[in-house]
């Protein structure tokens, strides 16, 4: 009997295992809102530094009204073109005839010191036009706020035009007029593939875990079975 005792070892090793798997996914499925909640706490002097950035930015980079002020308020990827080409108006914005002067509406997508992303609504001057949405990213360099990240991620149709909304592959840097860019839906069926996938790999997971259990269940019974045969 004492063989058989040994031999259990593995199968209690495998259930201990598996306890500590589904007590981790527990564990993160319940600290995600609240991480979620904190990533996106941004201070109000951090806010209000974002806005005074996003008043100036807007016009003079976005609409291209005071590049050279713009070469100042940018950093990082958004400087992947030369001073000489950013002054020419060759810049890495994709222009657009932002309507108001403050751009104070911006949404969060995450806050880290020094580093907040957040998308942006801006409404056209002409009526001809639909509205865009902006996907940034801003980042305190030197005790100073710049816009590292910068893109179109949605077109809205104007007013009165058919319902329609162009992504991401609709706007590039190339495609300043939006009539003759292809529609794209943008469903929310999108953000439900990578929750998906994550839900198919712990399942796998866990579902092997509990095979190989089973597996050195049946193994240790056999061997239960044989040592009562010999007695």
């Amino acid at each position: 009997m004492a063989f058989g005792s040994i031999q259990q070892m593995p199968s209690t090793h495998v259930v201990t295992r598996v306890a500590r798997v589904a007590l981790v996914v527990l564990l993160a499925l319940a600290l995600v809102p609240a991480a979620s909640a904190d990533s996106k706490r941004v201070s109000p002097a951090d806010r209000a530094a974002i806005n005074r950035l996003l008043d100036e930015f807007v016009p003079a980079v976005v609409e291209q009204k005071d590049l050279a002020r713009g070469w100042n308020l940018v950093a990082g990827v958004e400087r992947v073109v030369s001073h000489k080409q950013w002054l020419a108006g060759n810049t890495s914005v994709q222009e657009y005839p932002a309507n108001g002067t403050t751009f104070h509406g911006w949404l969060v997508n995450y806050s880290l010191p020094g580093d907040v992303g957040f998308d942006l609504l801006l409404q056209p001057r002409s009526r001809k036009m639909g509205a865009w949405s902006f996907r940034a990213e801003a980042q305190k360099i030197n005790g100073s706020w710049k816009i590292v990240t910068w893109y179109p991620v949605a077109e809205f149709a104007p007013p009165g035009a058919a319902g329609r909304v162009n992504g991401p592959a609709d706007l590039g840097a190339s495609n300043g007029s939006s009539a003759s860019a292809p529609e794209s839906r943008l469903g929310a069926w999108v953000l439900a593939i990578p929750v998906a996938a994550l839900g198919t790999i712990l399942v796998g997971v866990l579902l092997f875990l509990g095979l190989r259990w089973r597996k050195q269940r049946k193994r240790v019974r056999e061997i239960e079975r044989l040592l009562a045969t010999d007695r």
